[in-house]
């Protein structure tokens, strides 16, 4: 009878060393969220900081200008004071963000925390909205907030990394920073499309849209690169076209 006592020993032990196994995978995955979440956390701190300096800069312009009110400025200074109420609104959104993600920190159960794993945005502790926040810095574009833009865009890539529109709004980052002339910014946010979002509808026109970044800075065998990437990848598109008008200023 003593080796049914051994066996029932031997078992107890297994089964315990199997629970304190599946209790430190608990754990370290509750960590990885944790430490992903705090990542975040910063990154907003990161977005508030660079807004509330763009905020203290248009102040300071905005001061100076009415100094020296005159009619003809009336108009001017109120267009730079709708375009101060936008930063202050995006300043209070992501502080909203900012808030959010602390106290689900705080208040997040540990099953909560390991159920948010597969999807932080969607376990419980933020919830934000993908279609207004990326038609949000859509509309910031419009307006010629490419700063704005950018910073909308970013959040809606870290918060929804997988969507429809995810690899849209990569490429929108590229185009707010060719706008502003930033042709080496432009280049490599155009480049992550490529790279990150192989099977991306905006393909062809981030491939073009690398060619004039590398035209824009010199680079001509490179632009000579994308631009026939283009032509022989999405023959039938505009974007060929304009890349075969631009690829026959180069020569061979």
């Amino acid at each position: 009878m003593r080796w049914l006592g051994a066996i029932g020993l031997l078992c107890l032990l297994l089964l315990t060393g199997c629970t304190s196994s599946r209790k430190l995978d608990e754990m370290s995955l509750q960590m990885n969220v944790l430490e992903q979440q705090n990542r975040a956390i910063e990154d907003k701190l990161i977005e508030v900081d660079s807004l509330g300096r763009s905020l203290l800069d248009a102040l300071t312009t905005f001061k100076a200008r009415t100094e020296f009110t005159d009619e003809a400025g009336d108009a001017r200074i109120e267009e730079l004071g709708a375009k101060l109420n936008d930063v202050i609104d995006r300043v209070e959104r992501l502080q909203q963000s900012v808030t959010a993600l602390q106290q689900g920190l705080m208040r997040a159960p540990p099953s909560a925390v390991a159920d948010s794993a597969a999807d932080t945005t969607s376990g419980g502790v933020v919830y934000v909205d993908a279609r207004k926040l990326y038609d949000g810095a859509f509309a910031d574009i419009s307006a010629g907030n490419y700063q704005l833009a950018i910073l909308g865009f970013n959040e809606y890539i870290t918060g929804f990394p997988s969507t429809d529109l995810t690899d849209d709004a990569q490429f929108w980052i590229g185009e707010c920073y060719y706008r502003q002339n930033n042709f080496v910014s432009a280049r490599d946010e155009f480049a992550k499309v490529v790279s990150k979002y192989p099977d991306s509808d905006r393909m062809a026109s981030a491939l073009y849209k690398l060619g004039k970044c590398y035209m824009e800075t010199g680079d001509k065998a490179k632009a000579k690169k994308y631009y026939d990437e283009t032509i022989t990848r999405f023959p039938d598109t505009p974007e060929a076209e304009l890349a075969k008008g631009k690829r026959s200023t180069l020569g061979d």
